[in-house]
């Protein structure tokens, strides 16, 4: 079932793509968390990202926040079969309508060429 839904999800950003449109993936955590988050990408994927990077939100350690969190940012209405994936996006990045807020689906998503920052 994940991956359908991975499959459909990346449908859904190469159709934005292919439209002219963009989406936006970003990290926020931490420093203990994004050091350990950057490690890893950068283990596994390319260009290479800093804590300066683009997409990369580095908390102070006082903040009020567990772990890591991946976003995954849209600018149009995701359809119907994966919608229940997304939800509204008032707060964070407002030039992008919807966000999906799974870690486990947007490092798959980068296993499939997506990378964090703009796409």
């Amino acid at each position: 079932m994940e991956g359908i839904m991975i499959e459909r999800i990346l449908d859904f950003l190469n159709d934005i793509k292919h439209k002219g449109g963009r989406f936006f993936i970003e990290a926020e955590g931490k420093p203990g968390a994004m050091n350990k988050f950057i490690d890893e990408y950068n283990r596994k994927h390319t260009p290479a990202i800093t804590i300066n990077s683009e997409g990369i939100i580095v908390l102070k350690d006082d903040a009020n926040k567990w772990a890591l969190e991946l976003r995954l940012y849209v600018p149009i209405t995701p359809p119907a079969d994966i919608a229940h994936l997304f939800g509204g996006n008032r707060i964070y990045k407002t030039e992008y309508s919807y966000r999906l807020n799974d870690n486990s689906i947007i490092r798959e998503l980068f296993n499939n060429n997506c990378k964090i920052g703009l796409n």
